[in-house]
């Protein structure tokens, strides 16, 4: 079974995406606060909480940011070494398919 982690503010958006995720069958979510960076497997969170968190550290292949469409927010995930970005408002199925696609980036070790 694969892990991920949502740490999003939105809870509509977190409880969608838990809920496309769950019925596959194949995936366990975490609705977390803050994401735990010992535990494997995808994180998705907020732009704005990606500094405190420190998910970038160790392997930041397996982060999807939620970010505004602001040129800004943009410079800053890209400055920040993310490099997965779905936006607030997009269809909760496009957020699903940057968690499968990140998910077939990873080693079997890291989900």
């Amino acid at each position: 079974m694969k892990t991920v982690q949502v740490a999003l503010r939105d809870s509509e958006q977190a409880n969608s995406l838990r809920d496309l995720l769950t019925g596959d069958g194949a995936h366990q979510v975490h609705l977390v606060e803050q994401p735990d960076m010992g535990m494997a497997g995808v994180i998705v969170m907020d732009l704005d909480n990606l500094p405190a968190s420190n998910a970038l550290t160790g392997v930041p292949e397996r982060v999807v940011v939620v970010a505004s469409k602001a040129n800004d927010d943009l410079a800053r995930a890209w400055k920040a070494g993310v490099r997965r970005v779905v936006f607030y408002g997009d269809d909760p199925g496009t957020l699903r398919i940057a968690v499968l696609a990140t998910e077939l980036t990873l080693g079997t070790e890291d989900l």
